[in-house]
């Protein structure tokens, strides 16, 4: 039987997810909040600090108006503690590099070892530097995000401003190499892109690159801006690409509806206790209670919490950050596969460019090809069904981060 990552069938957490939902679907009914049950998934902030620029990062542009820290080991224990057992899954990121918290490989052990479903993103460029590929290969974490937006140095340093595609694609080749060498299925090697203006024509050769280096999947996630100016330079011609579409003078996301699971189903915790609605909450502007010095079931039943989920009950995406939400979104995943299948049957052929470096053939930009990107993501990621063709030291290869 197929189940989402971190789910069980065992009775109490099964029970739980029963409440929650059934709580989710009344509350809709009665158009008041109704809450049962606690978090599934919780997403805890290790550190707000970043070894890169990214320019559409909050953090990594140096954007971000709140304190700026690091989450102890202490304080990750008494939060998990707080949250309770109910508990299935845990992503440890949001503003920041997760991997420069050095106690990020105990966190996840000790999330692991209470049955927890753990995830971390990474951009890759300290792992290798900070001895962490052993570390987080034995701490049981199941999934590992790897952010690359660029197949060679060109299109890379676009984006990620300061990050090296050499250091990272050895970083990936290192990890496959030493967990096929332990016999190990996990952590599962996610290789995330965030198509762009500017890397949209390498998104033919990525399953390749992918095998090569040794990801497991591919995962296709549209761009995220925040102004007009950030979608003319990064937003991807190849209009099934976008989570967003032009409405009058505005960009709006293109939600299939206007309220959120996320305030029934999960939470936000950054790195010094802060509980906010969700990850969307950049600078901790809807502070619902602090999970270091509140009772959590307190915070979860509280008046802010319960205002907030009224207004997304009766008002929709009305409050500024909900409208940049990936809610109900049509396309905030693209299927990798679906992408290939349509190319495979409409025989475009493809052309060298002249103009990108590494002799990389670029698709025929005519975008009719690409219209049924506009579809519903049904499948959020590709598995990939071979092994990497080659695992080996980092020699003269094009690298990702």
């Amino acid at each position: 039987m197929f189940l989402p990552r971190g789910f069980t069938l065992r009775p109490k957490p099964a029970w739980n997810v029963a409440r929650v939902a059934t709580s989710f679907v009344l509350s809709h009914i009665v158009r008041r909040p109704v809450v049962w049950g606690t978090p599934i998934s919780i997403m805890m902030e290790p550190i707000s600090r970043c070894n890169l620029q990214c320019p559409l990062c909050p953090i990594g542009a140096r954007e971000l108006k709140r304190d700026l820290g690091t989450m102890s080991l202490d304080s990750f224990v008494k939060i998990l503690d707080n949250v309770g057992t109910n508990v299935r899954v845990l992503a440890l990121w949001n503003q920041g590099e997760p991997t420069i918290n050095d106690k990020l490989p105990e966190m996840l052990r000790i999330a692991h070892d209470r049955g927890i479903y753990t995830m971390t993103s990474t951009n890759g460029n300290l792992l290798l530097r900070r001895n962490l590929i052993s570390r987080l290969i034995d701490s049981g974490l199941d999934e590992l995000i790897f952010s690359i937006d660029g197949l060679t140095q060109e299109t890379y340093q676009i984006y990620r401003i300061g990050g090296h595609l050499d250091v990272v694609v050895e970083a990936i080749r290192t990890m496959r190499q030493r967990r096929d060498e332990l016999k190990r299925k996990t952590p599962r090697m996610v290789m995330q892109w965030l198509p762009m203006k500017h890397n949209e024509h390498e998104i033919p050769f990525l399953r390749a690159k992918a095998r090569e280096w040794g990801a497991d999947e591919v995962e296709i996630k549209t761009t995220q801006i925040y102004t007009d100016e950030q979608a003319a330079q990064y937003l991807p011609n190849m209009e099934g690409l976008r989570r967003y579409e032009r409405k009058g003078k505005k960009w709006e996301t293109k939600r299939r509806y206007q309220s959120c699971k996320r305030l029934w189903f999960s939470t936000m915790i950054d790195w010094n206790g802060a509980v906010v609605p969700c990850c969307f909450d950049k600078d901790e502007d809807f502070p619902m209670g602090n999970a270091l010095t509140q009772d959590f079931c307190e915070i979860w039943h509280c008046e802010q919490y319960n205002r907030f989920r009224m207004t997304l009950i009766r008002k929709g995406r009305a409050e500024e950050m909900c409208q940049n939400c990936t809610e109900g979104l049509k396309s905030f995943y693209v299927p990798l596969g679906k992408l290939e299948r349509e190319n495979s049957k409409s025989q475009i052929p493809i052309t060298e460019s002249s103009n990108r470096s590494n002799s990389f053939a670029v698709w025929s930009l005519e975008f009719g090809l690409w219209s049924f990107l506009s579809s519903p993501a049904n499948e959020r990621t590709v598995l990939l069904k071979k092994s990497p063709v080659k695992i080996s030291s980092f020699g003269n290869s094009n690298a990702w981060a």
